[in-house]
């Protein structure tokens, strides 16, 4: 599928189907199922897989497109769209070719189980293995799609005698893995984070990408950048959705103005706000484009992410302008600017949250070990 043939197929599902239920997925906490698999049909579940398995063979750019897109009306679609998408990108490499078609066909749902408490995205679990079979044990926080996912991508020190870090793809079905009957709240509202345990999660030995113990350069070469790239996306078209509501907002009709207060198109400190707000949308715009850019020429982290940190400060400031400007119009469930205040703040959480983000780009500035002595972009 070209480039532009998806972009109308993802403008049409946005239109029919993912727009027209993202209230009642924000408003009652519910899991997106509906948007997922029509963008499994769309082909956009496969938009990243190589041609041969039935994907649409496009990359990153594409990608950060798409969860833009849809972050624009659903942030809780993007946000499992996007953990689809840096989850997929590592099994395009490394996963079975029955499992890629599937993919592609739009019926099989990543996830990312990366992030551990207090540590980050360096493992902390247990893998042990015994007679084929790898007992995983750990707990993942901040996992999206959790219970609704077909699978995850989940990190662990290696099950050998070895160094580094060793990625699994477990199945949702595997025996031993916990997750709770209700997401914990956290994350975008409708998005179905939470923590998922192992205590411990079996899986065969052939569950291993990239081999026992090479889980460290997928993290680094693919992972850490889709997700900052990603993340950005979600928080750009977040940002967009609420710049495009203020403007109706201010130059809209609005019966409710009194006649001894001037309109808010009139008034200068409302139109400072808006420039405001429109210069950090455009700005986490061209940073994560230029981004994107320099990261297909195979160039260092560091704008990666400065767009990750950048997108998720901005977000949240614009969100705070969006519901100053539009002032009580703010908090009508059919304008969105308030959901997506607090989706803005939720986003700068989750697998590589923004002072993550921050951390890492001030440690690569300083030459300084990132990632628990892993060498990102050296």
């Amino acid at each position: 599928m070209t480039a532009r043939n998806h972009r109308d197929a993802l403008d049409r599902v946005v239109r029919t189907t993912v727009q027209p239920s993202a209230r009642e997925v924000d408003d009652g906490g519910r899991f997106p199922r509906e948007s997922v698999e029509a963008l499994g049909r769309a082909g956009s579940l496969g938009l990243i897989l190589p041609t041969c398995h039935g994907g649409s063979g496009h990359g990153l750019g594409e990608a950060v497109e798409a969860t833009t897109r849809v972050a624009r009306v659903c942030g809780s679609t993007a946000a499992v769209l996007a953990t689809h998408y840096a989850a997929t990108a590592v099994l395009a490499r490394h996963a079975r070719a029955d499992l890629l078609r599937a993919i592609a066909a739009g019926e099989h749902l990543c996830a990312l189980a990366l992030a551990e408490p207090d540590r980050g995205l360096v493992p902390s679990g247990r893998a042990d293995a015994a007679g084929g079979v790898v007992a995983l044990s750990a707990r993942k926080n901040w996992v999206t799609a959790a219970g609704e996912a077909d699978s995850y991508l989940w990190s662990s020190p290696p099950a050998g005698d070895r160094g580094g870090m060793s990625l699994w793809l477990v199945p949702a079905e595997a025996p031993g893995l916990c997750v709770p009957e209700v997401a914990d709240a956290v994350g975008l509202r409708g998005s179905s984070t939470a923590t998922i345990v192992a205590d411990p999660v079996r899986v065969p030995e052939s569950a291993v990408l990239a081999g026992d113990g090479g889980g460290a350069q997928p993290l680094l070469e693919v992972i850490l950048p889709w997700l900052c790239a990603l993340q950005a996306a979600l928080a750009l078209g977040l940002m967009e959705a609420v710049l495009a509501r203020s403007i109706e907002c201010v130059t809209g009709p609005q019966p409710s103005w009194s006649r001894w207060q001037d309109p808010p198109s009139r008034r200068p400190e409302v139109r400072a706000d808006l420039a405001r707000m429109r210069t950090k949308v455009d700005t986490a715009r061209l940073v994560l484009t230029d981004a994107v850019h320099h990261g297909r020429h195979g160039e260092g982290p560091e704008r990666l992410l400065q767009a990750r940190a950048l997108s998720g400060e901005n977000a949240m400031r614009v969100a705070e302008l969006g519901i100053k400007v539009c002032g009580q119009y703010a908090f009508r469930a059919d304008y969105g600017v308030e959901r997506r205040f607090r989706d803005a703040h939720a986003a700068t959480h989750g697998q590589l949250p923004t002072e993550a983000a921050f951390d890492q780009l001030a440690k690569l500035t300083c030459r300084a070990p990132v990632l628990g002595g892993m060498a990102w972009g050296e």
